[in-house]
């Protein structure tokens, strides 16, 4: 995996074969993983998609979707309303930027040669989608293997079961890291509604 930057605060991810596979099949897992809980099909409009009122009442039983919709209130009942108003907007925008890099991609339609490499163009109005689906990502394997400190990272990697696991977690982190770290050592101004604050997620 390498990044290079492009003009206009936007940068190109290079990706061999392996790497490419690996990240699309991730982006489709949690992509059915969304869709499991979403209540309603996504609409193709996505401002409506985005705007869309509905969810469930109670935090999902699931630990990866529990990390990717936590309560926003300590009280049960104001998580409980503010859930049932938010939850359905907020899955289909995690789906819609899934679906983005997904499409970014460019696996869907069949497999190239495995001497393929990957050239992918991140834009600054598309960089938030990356950020986002690949922070959805690394919440849902670290909710998965039980990946919440540092102390659990490395007891994790030094279980056969689990290291691949966190060896997978980690590279999302250094595709994240240095994304934002290039992006901000172009001197971009933010004037392009992304917002440099992403959730918290043990490194």
């Amino acid at each position: 995996m390498k990044l290079q930057p492009l003009p206009n605060s936007g940068l190109r991810l290079l990706l061999n074969y392996d790497e490419a596979a690996m990240l699309d099949q991730l982006i489709t897992q949690l992509m059915q993983l969304l869709q499991s809980h979403s209540g309603t099909a996504l609409d193709p409009d996505p401002l409506f998609a985005s705007l869309e009122i509905g969810g469930s009442e109670e935090i999902p039983e699931d630990p990866a979707l529990a990390r990717l919709f936590p309560n926003a209130y300590e009280e049960d009942k104001q998580s409980s309303q503010f859930r049932r108003v938010t939850e359905q907007g907020l899955l289909n925008r995690k789906l819609q930027d899934a679906a983005l890099v997904s499409s970014a991609l460019g696996l869907g339609g069949g497999l190239p040669d495995k001497d393929t490499q990957f050239e992918v163009d991140i834009l600054a109005s598309t960089l938030p989608a990356w950020v986002k689906t690949i922070t959805a990502l690394r919440l849902a394997i670290a909710a998965r293997i039980g990946l919440d400190t540092a102390e659990d990272h490395d007891r994790l990697l030094k279980d056969e079961e689990t290291r691949g696991t966190v060896l997978v977690f980690d590279w999302l982190a250094a595709i994240l890291e240095s994304a934002l770290m290039m992006r901000l050592s172009q001197g971009d101004d933010g004037d392009d509604g992304f917002d440099n604050s992403i959730e918290d997620v043990p490194v």
